[in-house]
C-alpha cells in the first residue's frame, strides 16, 4: 500500500503535522487495513482503482480509507470508503467537498447500508 500511495502523496508525519496519508499499523483482529487520507486529491479514483487492484492478492481483505480531512472553521461528519475487492462501499458526504471534488465517482462503488 504504501509503494502505491507513494506515488500520489507523502506518509503523514507527526512532528511537522505534513502528509497526505497514514496507513494504521494497529492490528484490529480481522483483515482489514486501515488509512487515513488527510488530503482530498488521495480520493482520486487512480489511488483508490489501485488500492482496490492490491486485494486481488489478498482474498477476503479489505481497505477501509477514512476522510481525516479538517478545514478550517468546519466540522466534517466521518466518512471514507470501504474497499474490497469486488467492490468499494462508498460512504463520502460530498456536499462537505469543496466543488471540484463533488463530483468524484468510483467504478464498481456502491452506498453503504446499516449492514455494512
Amino acid at each position: 500500500m504504501t509503494a502505491v500511495l507513494d506515488r500520489y502523496g507523502t506518509e503523514y508525519n507527526f512532528r511537522t503535522k505534513e502528509g497526505d496519508y497514514w496507513i494504521i499499523d494497529e492490528p484490529y483482529g480481522f483483515d482489514q487495513h486501515n488509512v487515513y487520507f488527510y488530503k482530498l486529491n488521495m480520493f482520486d479514483p487512480k489511488v483508490i482503482e489501485e488500492l482496490q487492484r492490491l486485494l486481488v492478492q489478498f482474498a477476503g481483505w479489505e481497505i477501509f480509507v477514512t476522510a481525516a480531512i479538517e478545514p478550517e472553521g468546519k466540522d466534517w461528519p466521518d466518512m471514507g470508503l470501504l474497499i474490497r475487492e469486488h467492490e468499494i462501499i462508498d460512504g463520502l458526504q460530498r456536499q462537505y467537498f469543496p466543488p471540484e471534488y463533488q463530483s468524484i465517482q468510483y467504478e464498481g462503488s456502491r452506498i453503504g447500508t446499516d449492514k455494512d
